[in-house]
């Protein structure tokens, strides 16, 4: 169907970004119009997904341009749901920021900078077209500088650097691809570069070209052995800027992988192997560095590597299983990694504690304790929580493929994630409280947002069987990419 509803999730944010500049003065405007603007977002995201489940799939050509010709966005049962989840973190994240970010960060145009970065994700999930896949790259990552740098100290800059030459360098491999693959399909639509590939007889150089462009998606993922910037770039900033990162723009990495992968290499073994290669690789080193971090910001660091490893093998499996299981999994992890950071961070707010140690918290904020002990059991896969359907729909599509080991090491890096992450409750919530800690009040409502997120990612968990007929809807246009094609291109639609 043809509408111009793809394009709101991204204009809205991209008009009120401009508004809050000129109220750079004004805190209490700047707040109320990114509240108005994330909530808007959230309700268009919303309703979009009742439009993709009614119709497949909405289109909207730029400036009537037909594909594959024009600038083409499209929101299916797939980036829909990620474009909805995303609107959730965003509102939760902004309520939480109101509380803890202070007024130097403020004024230094944080809610231009988180307006903009909106606009960059959801683009990048909306897009149809291969080069504005890149423009809106340069987009989040612009804006996620700007957050990265607000009210900077000696840290932030340090953190930034490794950030910003990684994202560069990433940003040229990309271009270079790209203008490959135009000089051989001729266009940059996406549907039709699908096409074009599927009646070439030749795609040794084509899948050169994809091993380059996974290898960027990876980087900007942050799959090992390309992660290594993360763990200073995601721990320096605010707690308010990390659950953006840690939460969101790795997911626009996964994002790409499962769009170009399903659309372009869907056939080449080669590229198979070497997806899934990447993804083991990073939970075995994910769960390393988890079990050995003390630092809690690096603990949930580490536990997102093992979670884009474990989704990137699933995508590999490209079938009914994994894909499913894969966008059940990143729905959730969405979600609860959001949660989690949120937590780290009123930890750090209320005690000053960034270490594993006993502070015995739980005594004076038991809503605070227990939910962070559903959050770890959620992310660990514990049945019948949230995260256990779509771990163990990956196990089965990884069996079904005959990658069994790598089925067996998805299975174990729960109990990792699970050790790793009860870590923190046994020590700085169950333990005895270290009376030498001057503990701080939380600041009323904080707990809100968090509490929020975590319930949809519960609500989430027990209605698996109500989501699976959208969610089958939402990957048949990754399994069956002649669908998407022909929806596209206007052959069936």
């Amino acid at each position: 169907m043809h509408s111009n509803l793809p394009v709101i999730p991204i204009f809205i944010p991209l008009l009120f970004a401009a508004i809050t500049v000129l109220f750079r003065k004004r805190i209490a405007m700047q707040r109320l119009l990114t509240t108005l603007a994330t909530l808007l977002v959230l309700a268009f995201s919303i309703f979009n997904i009742y439009m993709v489940n009614k119709h497949q799939i909405l289109i909207l050509e730029m400036g009537n341009w037909a594909s594959p010709f024009g600038i083409t966005l499209t929101l299916d049962g797939l980036n829909s749901v990620l474009v909805t989840t995303s609107s959730v973190v965003f509102l939760a994240t902004l309520l939480y920021s109101f509380k803890t970010i202070d007024k130097v960060r403020e004024l230094s145009f944080f809610y231009p900078g988180f307006l903009l970065i909106m606009v960059g994700i959801n683009g990048a999930f909306t897009t149809g077209d291969i080069f504005n896949l890149f423009v809106f790259y340069e987009i989040l990552l612009m804006s996620s500088y700007l957050l990265l740098l607000v009210g900077i100290n000696k840290e932030q800059l340090k953190s930034s650097i490794s950030y910003v030459l990684m994202n560069v360098f990433a940003g040229s491999l990309f271009v270079i691809s790209i203008g490959y693959l135009y000089t051989i399909v001729g266009s940059l639509n996406m549907a039709y570069i699908s096409q074009t590939i599927s009646s070439m007889s030749d795609r040794r150089g084509l899948y050169l070209v994809g091993a380059v462009m996974i290898f960027v998606f990876c980087m900007k993922g942050a799959l090992f052995p390309l992660f290594t910037w993360m763990n200073r770039s995601y721990a320096a900033p605010p707690i308010a800027i990390s659950v953006i990162f840690g939460a969101l723009l790795t997911k626009v990495g996964l994002y790409s992988i499962i769009r170009t992968y399903g659309l372009f290499y869907y056939e080449s073994n080669f590229i198979k192997s070497y997806i899934l290669i990447l993804g083991a690789v990073s939970i075995i080193a994910g769960c390393i560095g988890a079990i050995y971090q003390k630092d809690l910001k690096q603990i949930v660091i580490f536990n997102i590597v093992i979670s884009l490893g474990v989704m990137v093998c699933g995508t590999a499996t490209l079938n009914t299983f994994g894909v499913k299981g894969t966008l059940f999994y990143a729905v959730n992890d969405i979600l609860l990694k959001a949660a989690l950071f949120i937590v780290v961070g009123l930890i750090i707010y209320v005690s000053g504690v960034k270490y594993l140690q006993k502070c015995g918290l739980i005594n004076k904020y038991p809503l605070l304790g227990w939910t962070y002990f559903i959050i770890v059991l959620s992310l660990a896969g514990v049945p019948p929580f949230s995260g256990f359907y779509g771990k163990a729909l990956i196990i089965k599509g990884l069996v079904t493929n005959n990658n069994t080991f790598i089925a067996i090491l998805v299975a174990l890096s729960g109990l990792v994630v699970f050790y790793s992450l009860i870590r923190i409750f046994l020590n700085v919530f169950y333990d005895n409280i270290n009376k030498s800690l001057t503990l701080k009040p939380l600041p009323k409502g904080v707990q809100i947002p968090l509490i929020a997120i975590v319930a949809i990612a519960l609500i989430i968990g027990v209605s698996t069987n109500l989501l699976d007929g959208f969610f089958d809807k939402g990957i048949q246009m990754v399994l069956n990419p002649q669908h998407y094609i022909d929806l596209v291109l206007k052959k069936g639609a």
